[in-house]
């Protein structure tokens, strides 16, 4: 019971920090962009009976991904603080938030390596390139329309 409360915390967090992120200038524009954030890869695996996570790996999952949420939303704040000015080179911000987006990806991926077997790593690397397809779909095709690497997942 006290997993599920903590997990329903974690799905509220995350709902609203998409909604901070929306007002943001220079926000998301759809799609998962650069990944998924720490409270969004624990709320998938808690709640999709597909990653067959137990509730002893759902334990170790919130004590390895909280330090990167926290993290996450330092990082974010930083960015941010210099954006309300109104003399913000939203290019390079983008540029920086890609560069993070990057290395939070690695760590979430470390820290899922602690709590997750192959298994269960490669189930959730599979549902986030499916979901990316669907995205892309939706969207009309790869962001920007070019070839090279595109963003999203892990």
């Amino acid at each position: 019971m006290r997993i599920r409360k903590m997990a329903l915390w974690i799905v509220a967090v995350c709902l609203s920090s998409a909604v901070a992120l929306e007002a943001q200038p220079g926000g998301r524009r759809g799609g998962t962009g650069g990944g998924m954030t720490p409270e969004q890869t624990f709320a998938l695996l808690a709640f999709d009976e597909k990653f067959n996570v137990t509730d002893k790996q759902l334990v170790a999952l919130r004590q390895a991904l909280k330090p990167l949420f926290v993290e996450q939303q330092q990082m974010m704040a930083e960015m941010f603080s210099g954006a309300r000015g109104g003399e913000t080179d939203f290019r390079a911000l983008r540029e920086k938030m890609r560069e993070q987006q990057s290395k939070m990806r690695e760590k979430i991926m470390a820290a899922l390596a602690t709590a997750l077997d192959a298994e269960q790593i490669e189930a959730l690397k599979t549902h986030l390139q499916q979901a990316q397809r669907q995205q892309q779909r939706q969207r009309g095709g790869p962001r920007g329309g070019g070839d090279g690497p595109q963003g999203g997942g892990f």
